[in-house]
């Protein structure tokens, strides 16, 4: 019996992928035995690198990539061609917040997280989308929030590009079901990351209390009473990113330990 479509090494861009839900996408990957290729704006750490390759071993490759960049999205897609072979896995994990009300809100605080949090998927899935088409086979998960369906103050830039994520992944979905060309939005509430690490902070200064009671705050905000792991997430990509998820695209599915937020 020959080798099945969900057992076939294929070439996966992580996006983001030095830390977090990134990270943990790309290990997911890399266990499947697929050839991961990760880029990162701080690829160019040397203490992220070595955690990274600490999780995901030797075999992954990473390269600096600012996705709101073209020139940076097109060349690491080129290397990624050029030392793997066409990829035809895309997970679109990099991203940022940064928190303001209205009256603060910068321009230029918008605009970042428009650009990496919105305008980088799109970046990324123009600049694979041909090699998807080719080989009549793609997978795109794109990394949005329920911050994307439920508004909330002081967040408005980050709302709003998740929002735009959610409707880029419906487009992409209608557009490449003929094509075979599958694309998913996954939604999470707060999840345990480095990112998160910054709203704890962030919290805690505000109220006026210590870190740890700031965690047990967002902790006490899941009903589950429960911070969501990036495990749990990348558990998802995995599984989308084989043949035993044909029919899945074209939606956004939250994780979201019943939260609405």
């Amino acid at each position: 019996m020959g080798q099945s479509a969900r057992q076939q090494r294929r070439v996966a861009v992580v996006t983001g992928g030095l830390t977090g839900i990134g990270l943990a996408a790309a290990k997911a990957l890399a266990d499947q035995g697929h050839h991961v290729a990760v880029g990162s704006r701080q690829a160019d750490n040397v203490h992220a690198i070595e955690d990274a390759r600490a999780v995901l071993g030797a075999q992954a490759h990473i390269s600096r990539l600012d996705v709101a960049s073209q020139p940076s999205v097109d060349a690491f897609t080129a290397m990624v061609r050029h030392h793997f072979g066409p990829p035809t896995i895309l997970v679109n994990a990099a991203g940022i917040y940064r928190e303001a009300f209205f009256p603060d809100h910068s321009d230029r605080d918008w605009l970042d997280q428009i650009e990496i949090n919105l305008n980088g998927p799109f970046r990324m899935i123009r600049a694979l989308w041909g090699d998807m088409l080719e080989a009549g086979w793609g997978r795109i998960a794109n990394v949005a929030s329920t911050a994307g369906s439920v508004g909330a103050a002081g967040y408005a830039a980050y709302c709003a590009s998740k929002a735009g994520v959610i409707g880029l992944t419906k487009s992409v979905g209608v557009e490449g079901a003929p094509h075979g060309i599958n694309c998913i939005s996954v939604s999470p509430t707060w999840v345990e990351t480095p990112m998160m690490d910054n709203a704890i902070g962030r919290i805690a200064k505000d109220k006026g209390i210590t870190p740890d009671a700031a965690r047990e705050r967002l902790t006490r905000s899941n009903p589950q009473g429960r911070l969501v792991q990036p495990e749990e997430i990348a558990s998802l990509i995995g599984f989308f990113c084989t043949d035993a998820s044909l029919g899945l695209t074209n939606v956004d599915i939250q994780i979201n330990a019943g939260a609405d937020w």
